[in-house]
């Protein structure tokens, strides 16, 4: 989980930011010794599994290859690929065949002589090509589908994978006369590929089209390799190409990553919030700089990740930099790198003019206009909303008030769920006496497995309402039966459907905090067994009030039901010489009568 969240220690737990919805302060917690995460925010929780299938956003069974594959781990399969075609474990493996097969075409093909040269020509060394797994495609189609099939490989995956296309021709390769770049997602898998052309190719870099696995707007070139450093450093620096970020680590900057192509996005801004609080963009050109800014601004501001810009000078892009000049004064240059609004309304007034009245109120009307929209596009609590009225007034001179009113106090948005909420609106309904019980039993053997004998009889009468619950409860018992203690990983493994992982989760996290295993299991059999008894006598009551047709029958039920009333440990009836009788005729006394009514009333007060 830490390669999603960057996660910090307290105490027995890890805390990060949720990688599941928007949050502004850490709530999603990992409990490593115990095995399951549980967020406080929406509610989510579960055990690896559980996190794979939300974050990958895939099946128990996916989720479990990938992990088998992550582990090094052969799983046995009964039938064969989907016939929706590979899934995303199997994109993740023909990606990880093709990255061997491009890097060996590179260091010992005669046809990529060239590619090494130009490699060199940019001051990469052995180590950092080593290290990016510097790849070459050549575009041989027939030398790729044979590699590929002696892999166990077909046509039909390559293109799958976008390593091949088909075309009105037939079937061609993606990438031709490429130096390739393998692209690796922060579970270190190569998700997708990108191409730097080597001859006179129209597009100078060419990147693998959507898939199942890889989409350009919701990851970063490098990551794989910088996500330790970012946490570390809790920065990070973007630049625009491949090249950049490469040589940025080669100099020591192990913390930077590259765009693939596309304008910066929302889940991009959520991925690296994850990791850091400061995000430094390194651009070489004023164009792009200033529609980075312009999105950061749009859509990091809201979220609380500080931007900064910062550029390179002489013009030149940042590997010829680092190329050029020492590390130091690379440093020097992420130091000065100034906030993305510091950095916009210069823009601005460069676009206008400095000294043209006119103008500067173009400016400030275009720069508030662009703070507006960043607090219409998210939902900003009324702190940030503050912090940025701040900021934006004293770069424009203005009482903050004034911004305020100026770009309006925007839509207010939907607010963040909170725990309690999330678990409201699921469980809005009042549990029932009995059922409170028994969840209250499983979130301790959830705990302490070894007390389940003692509750075990109180989970298989119980009639959960919620589907989770009755799953949970399921496998807590059929574990119980079949190895008599269990973990609370092997629940967590069992729970296939996210929903009642992340009940089970819930449970056994109510379970811990509440401790006192032993009393809290016996006070709960205890209450549970008073409630059943007087739920079992309120209905033979109701059965002795509508008046038995026969009198033997009646007689039974009266004496089941005083017998249930006397052996109760809350109960104690008025007590009174003769037969307590309901319905039936009597030959006692008009007073004997008038005593079993009041006995009876007695004891129906009583239930």
């Amino acid at each position: 989980m830490s390669q999603h969240v960057a996660l910090r220690q307290r105490g027995p737990r890890f805390l990060g930011l949720c990688p599941f919805h928007q949050e502004k302060t850490p709530s999603f917690t990992v409990h490593a010794d115990r095995g399951f995460f549980k967020c406080f925010g929406c509610g989510r929780g579960g055990d690896v599994f559980t996190f794979v299938q939300l974050i990958e956003n895939t099946s128990f069974g996916e989720a479990m290859r990938i992990l088998a594959d992550r582990a090094g781990i052969e799983l046995r399969r009964s039938g064969g690929k989907s016939p929706e075609g590979p899934g995303r474990a199997d994109l993740a493996r023909i990606n990880e065949w093709a990255c061997g097969y491009f890097r060996r075409q590179l260091q010992s093909s005669p046809a990529a002589d060239h590619a090494r040269r130009y490699v060199r020509q940019r001051g990469v060394t052995p180590e950092t090509e080593s290290a990016f797994e510097f790849g070459f495609a050549a575009g041989n189609l027939e030398a790729l589908v044979e590699q590929a099939r002696r892999a166990g490989l077909s046509t039909a995956d390559l293109i799958a994978a976008d390593l091949a296309r088909e075309g009105d021709r037939g079937v061609y390769p993606t990438f031709r006369d490429r130096l390739m770049f393998p692209i690796r997602d922060s579970m270190n898998r190569v998700i997708g590929f990108g191409g730097r052309t080597l001859c006179d190719d129209k597009a100078k870099y060419l990147n693998t089209r959507q898939t199942a696995l890889f989409e350009k707007g919701q990851g970063f070139y490098g990551l794989a390799q910088a996500r330790q450093r970012m946490t570390e450093t809790d920065r990070v620096v973007v630049t625009e190409g491949y090249f950049d970020s490469i040589m940025a680590h080669q100099a020591g900057f192990a913390e930077t990553v590259a765009t693939l192509g596309t304008a910066l996005g929302g889940a991009q801004v959520e991925l690296l919030r994850r990791y850091v609080s400061t995000a430094v963009f390194l651009f070489d050109s004023d164009a792009a700089g200033e529609a980075a800014a312009e999105r950061a601004i749009e859509i990091a501001l809201p979220l609380r990740l500080t931007v900064k810009m910062a550029k390179v000078s002489d013009g030149k892009d940042p590997a010829d930099f680092l190329l050029a000049h020492a590390p130091q004064e690379f440093e020097g240059i992420l130091n000065s790198a100034v906030d993305a609004l510091e950095f916009k309304w210069r823009q601005l007034l460069q676009r206008f003019g400095r000294d043209d009245l006119k103008s500067r109120h173009q400016a400030v009307s275009d720069f508030l206009g662009l703070i507006q929209r960043s607090f219409q596009t998210q939902a900003v609590d009324a702190i940030t909303r503050g912090l940025v009225a701040n900021r934006v007034g004293s770069l424009l001179s203005l009482d903050p008030r004034e911004v305020l009113a100026a770009v309006g106090r925007g839509r207010p948005g939907r607010a963040e769920p909170s725990a309690a909420g999330a678990r409201g609106s699921e469980r809005a309904r009042a549990p029932d006496p009995l059922e409170a019980c028994a969840v209250q039993a499983l979130e301790v053997v959830l705990n302490e497995p070894g007390l389940v004998g003692g509750c075990a009889a109180v989970l298989e009468q119980t009639a959960f309402t919620e589907e989770a619950d009755r799953v949970v409860a399921r496998v807590v018992l059929d574990l119980f039966e079949s190895y008599g203690e269990f973990e609370l990983g092997e629940v967590l493994s069992r729970c296939e459907d996210p929903a009642a992982a992340r009940r089970a989760a819930e449970l056994a996290d109510n379970g811990m905090r509440r401790g006192n295993y032993e009393e809290t299991v016996a006070g709960a059999v205890a209450r549970w067994t008073d409630l059943r008894r007087e739920r079992d006598l309120l209905g033979m009551r109701r059965r002795v009030t509508l008046r038995d047709s026969t009198a033997d029958r009646a007689e039974e039920v009266n004496q089941a039901y005083c017998a249930g009333v006397r052996s109760g440990r809350h109960f104690r009836p008025l007590r009174r010489s003769g037969a307590m009788r309901f319905g039936v005729e009597s030959s006692e006394t008009d007073a004997g009568s008038e005593g079993g009514d009041q006995a009876a009333q007695g004891a129906d007060s009583s239930v």
